[in-house]
């Protein structure tokens, strides 16, 4: 994105945010149950990012990210500081500064129950960031001109294509045996289609 002297950049004033004032360590100790706590406004904001394509647009919904992440940071502090303070401070110990759970498994299970009990706050299980999730907005939808791709939201489609038929499979033997010794080598496959 170039500059020149017309564009407008938001004032000091509009940046104007409180700071998630924590540690690397820490950041990482709570990462799991703040991308939950946080993920309406997480989503809100990469919405955002992704379809005004302009970072000055999503200065709103940066701050809402911001201040939601203070929320909940100040809500451990209150509710599983002792807990919470071991796993960062064991996470911030670990060996050659990796800073890698598996060391600290048993002060982790102590803060994932104390977020459970005291917060009501489960940690997701393992694949849960990686599942398709709608997100239902309230932002209007961007009309920027210049912007490529539809201007509209549309439903997703959930529609996948047949698989082939048989018949499809007998005119390239290879699609049905399968890649000899393992390897995939599609420019043989290819080429049997220009023949």
């Amino acid at each position: 994105m170039s500059f020149t002297k017309d564009t407008k950049l938001p004032s000091y004033e509009d940046l104007e945010c409180p700071v998630v004032n924590v540690s690397s360590p820490a950041l990482r100790a709570g990462s799991f149950h703040l991308a939950k706590y946080c993920d309406l406004q997480f989503k809100e904001f990469m919405l955002c990012r992704q379809e005004e394509q302009d970072p000055r647009k999503c200065v709103k919904e940066g701050k809402d990210v911001s201040l939601c992440a203070i929320d909940f940071f100040r809500k451990v502090r209150d509710t599983c500081n002792d807990t919470f303070t071991t796993l960062w401070t064991c996470l911030d110990n670990a060996s050659e500064g990796e800073m890698g759970f598996h060391y600290c498994k048993k002060e982790q299970h102590a803060f994932e129950q104390c977020a459970k009990d005291k917060m009501n706050l489960e940690r997701p299980e393992p694949g849960y960031f990686s599942m398709v999730r709608m997100h239902d907005t309230k932002r209007p939808v961007p009309s920027d001109p210049f912007r490529a791709g539809s201007l509209e939201r549309h439903p997703p489609k959930l529609d996948l294509p047949n698989p082939p038929t048989l018949s499809q499979a007998n005119e390239y033997p290879e699609a049905r045996i399968g890649m000899k010794f393992g390897s995939r080598k599609p420019w043989v496959f290819e080429a049997k289609l220009w023949d």
